[in-house]
């Protein structure tokens, strides 16, 4: 009788360190808010921290955040009502020069099997050569035409453009 008791528990814990590793994948995590204040109302900042946080305004809505935790790699975008209170970020001395353009363009290259189908494809990028700038560790564009603003937290690793290595993003001087 206790043998019988010690063999199902050792199955019964066998079951939940099975359930825990099948739940813990290295996929994708997506986090949707209708607005801002919904947004805002999240207590806990572990579940925030992979969002640009002081690039989300108090217009933002339809917010979207996907993150990859097998490469560390982000996508997100909300759209905005007020231009005013992107002006200061997006300012034209903040824009990335050619050679971060570069950067970006083989980073999201990199990643072009994972983006989401709201996040614009590898082609729309390649003709933003203006107006991408660093902020909070992403890359980050504001499109005037469809009032969104996306950004793109590229993975880890360095890069190789026209044989130099530029580091990965934690690394770049901004």
């Amino acid at each position: 009788m206790k043998l019988k008791n010690i063999n199902l528990n050792l199955s019964f814990c066998g079951i939940l360190i099975l359930m825990f590793f099948i739940s813990c994948n290295n996929g994708d995590y997506l986090q949707e808010f209708e607005n801002y204040n919904e947004f805002n109302k999240i207590e806990n900042p572990r579940l925030t921290g992979w969002f640009p946080v002081e690039l989300i305004k108090s217009d933002a809505q339809n917010i979207k955040n996907i993150s990859y935790l097998n490469t560390k790699c982000i996508f997100g975008v909300f759209d905005y009502e007020n231009e005013e209170l992107y002006d200061s970020i997006f300012n034209k001395e903040k824009h990335i020069d050619k050679t971060h353009n570069e950067i970006f363009q083989s980073q999201i290259e990199l990643v072009e099997n994972i983006i989401p189908e709201w996040f614009p494809k590898v082609d729309y990028w390649k003709i933003k050569n203006n107006g991408i700038i660093l902020f909070d560790n992403c890359y980050a564009y504001k499109d005037l035409n469809k009032k969104q603003i996306y950004y793109f937290h590229p993975e880890e690793e360095s890069t190789l453009i026209n044989g130099k290595r530029y580091p990965g993003i934690r690394n770049t001087i901004r």
